[in-house]
């Protein structure tokens, strides 16, 4: 038996909705297991240094599962082709968790459904923002009460895409977090409360030209500034070259420009500003609006 999973790449927080707000990108990580293979295969981005025993993520979130279950996971093998960049903000630790809990969830029989599954891989990754997306598609807002996630999901408008400035640095989750205060001011608060409301009224209605505003923040993206060479020159250029919006995506320290129109003056004005730093790439990607798939192929029979 083989099973397929694919997994779309994922931009969380979206500017004001720290933790809550996620939008899938058409950039998928792959997973195919095979009950007749054995051993790990990593082909595409970190395939020189990511495990391929127990710690690999695709694979501790697969035993937890099963773990939960209370279940023995049967002989097989895995092929991990991974396209999303590592440590960049694009949610690859997210769909490794994804890809893992659905490939065991089918394994084992489908057991759990897909709020469910959300909610596991929320809780493995500590947030819903971006498993809510990579796991529907589109645009997701999401609350998370410890152990259940209530999601809205928003389609987004069909000729939208997200330019995005990749930096060849990374940056880990945990340590974009730890620089973030414990505290904040209540005029903060209700600086990111108003506009993450405005951000999602703003999706469901289709009424872009607010999310300049709607997207700004003051709660973690100036304090991850000093982790991303050149962002505020970067989100400023895409802005005046057209972009919707711009913000850190995830933890950072790749930078999203949503746009509708103007694509490419918005990807000249950030591969100016790849070029300036000598830094990284340019990738211009579709909203994915289909979430995670799951294929399931049985063996061949001979007759």
């Amino acid at each position: 038996m083989r099973i397929h999973v694919r997994v779309p790449a994922a931009s969380g927080n979206l500017g004001s909705g720290f933790d809550c707000a996620g939008m899938a990108l058409a950039l998928y990580n792959e997973a195919i297991l095979d009950t007749d293979a054995k051993g790990v295969v990593i082909e595409g981005e970190g395939a020189d240094f990511l495990p391929r025993e127990e710690s690999n993520a695709c694979l501790k979130a697969m035993m937890e599962l099963a773990s939960r279950l209370d279940c023995q996971l049967p002989s097989f093998g895995l092929r991990l082709i991974n396209r999303i960049p590592i440590g960049r903000g694009l949610a690859s630790s997210g769909a490794a968790a994804l890809a893992g809990l659905l490939l065991a969830n089918e394994l084992l029989g489908c057991p759990k459904d897909r709020e469910q599954i959300m909610e596991l891989a929320t809780e493995l990754e500590g947030h819903p923002d971006n498993v809510a997306a990579a796991l529907l598609g589109g645009i997701t807002i999401s609350a998370w009460d410890g152990s259940k996630v209530h999601t809205v999901r928003i389609d987004p408008d069909p000729s939208m895409k997200a330019v995005l400035w990749v930096p060849d640095s990374q940056v880990y989750t945990k340590h974009a977090r730890s620089i973030l205060p414990k505290q904040v001011s209540m005029q903060d608060a209700v600086f990111n409360l108003s506009r993450a409301a405005l951000m999602a009224a703003s999706f469901a209605r289709g009424e872009y030209n607010l999310l300049q505003v709607a997207t700004q923040d003051r709660l973690h993206q100036p304090y991850r500034a000093s982790l991303v060479k050149g962002l505020q020159e970067s989100m400023l250029s895409a802005l005046e070259a057209g972009a919707l919006a711009t913000w850190i995506s995830g933890a950072g320290p790749s930078v999203l420009a949503l746009c509708i129109d103007n694509v490419q003056a918005v990807e000249l004005a950030l591969w100016h500003i790849a070029s300036k730093y000598n830094d990284g790439k340019v990738m211009t990607l579709e909203i994915d609006t289909c979430g995670a798939q799951v294929t399931k192929m049985a063996e061949e029979v001979e007759v």
